[in-house]
Order: C-alpha cells, then sequence, then structure tokens
C-alpha cells in the first residue's frame, strides 16, 4: 500500500537516489525514529534529535512508535515527516537553537530507492543537502 501526503509539494529542494533497496530504506526510517547525535561545540554540547511520521490517510502524519515493520505494508511510496530538533546543552541550561522539519517522499526503483526532499519553512539550520548527508550515513 502507497502512504501518500495528498499536500506534498510538487518542488522540491533536492532530488537523489539512495542505493539501497526499498524495503531497507524503510527500515532504516524507522530505526532512526526518536535516535539522537551529538556534537561539540565551542559553547557546548549540540543534540540533535531525529523525529520520524509517516503519512497517514492521505491528509495527515502518524507516529513511528508502535507501527509494525513498515517494509512488510507499504510498497511503491511512501511519504515522511522528519523533525530535527537541535538542542544546545550547556552546564547550566539547555537551549532550543533549531526545529528543522522535512518532507520526504521515497519511491520504490528496484535496486535504487528515490527521494525527493522539500524543508518546510526557510528557517535558518539544516537544508536538504545535510538531511541527504544524515540518510545517505545512516541507510547506506
Amino acid at each position: 500500500m502507497r502512504r501518500i501526503y495528498h499536500r506534498f509539494p510538487q518542488q522540491v529542494d533536492l532530488d537523489f537516489d539512495l542505493n539501497r533497496p526499498f524495503r531497507d530504506v524503510l527500515r532504516c526510517l524507522q530505526r532512526l525514529h526518536n535516535t539522537h547525535t551529538t556534537e561539540r561545540q565551542e559553547n557546548g554540547l549540540l543534540k540533535r534529535r531525529i523525529l520520524v511520521q509517516i503519512s497517514d490517510g492521505r491528509t495527515q502524519f502518524q507516529e513511528m512508535a508502535g507501527l509494525p515493520p513498515l517494509d512488510e505494508t507499504v510498497t511503491e511510496a511512501a511519504d515522511f515527516r522528519l523533525d530535527l530538533q537541535e538542542t544546545l546543552l550547556t552546564p547550566d541550561r539547555r537551549l532550543p537553537v533549531a526545529a528543522n522539519i522535512f518532507l520526504l517522499r521515497i519511491v520504490d526503483k528496484g535496486r535504487t530507492t528515490e527521494c525527493f526532499v522539500a524543508k518546510e519553512g526557510r528557517n535558518a539550520g539544516m537544508d536538504a543537502m545535510a538531511l541527504r548527508t544524515l540518510l545517505k550515513g545512516a541507510c547506506e
């Protein structure tokens, strides 16, 4: 079953291929949900939390937690909403830095998976190329 969001933008910020089958990318995105990375910066530790949602009913997104394995139920194409929250951790407090929200469409192309990325809003922070790097590192 395809899980498509009907308001996915017609113009995307980036189009690229992952050299993994569609099912592998679905499993990878499911594993990425609710994970985080950290990076030391000059004024503290930067924590990036990744929340992944999948399209549900063509009009909304559903949390990945508690869903059965997607590779058994989703075919052809799927739309995701990725929320990448950045927080600066200092000895005194936690400071929210940015909330980057991306829409991601993945399409089955046999041995590869085609990905389309569109960022919601135009605020500073991560761009589509940074998300591509994150996905390639996590899924390939």
